[in-house]
């Protein structure tokens, strides 16, 4: 988790950099984590392979719990 939060911050300006509609599709495309909407909305992109590997890491957490 903790390694989750340091790779969404290392890069901050990415983080915070807005998007139109018609980017959305290209930041899915090249993988990019997290995606921030011309309206400010921020979402998580579910196709991304290190945001999927997170969430089963996560779940096989719980199941350990």
């Amino acid at each position: 988790m903790k390694r989750l939060f340091l790779s969404l911050f290392t890069s901050p300006e990415k983080l915070l950099q807005v998007i139109s509609h018609e980017e959305i599709q290209d930041s899915i495309d090249d993988g990019d984590r997290i995606l921030i909407d011309e309206d400010g909305n921020a979402s998580v992109n579910i196709h991304c392979k290190a945001v999927q590997e997170d969430f089963a890491r996560h779940i096989e957490a719980l199941k350990r719990a």
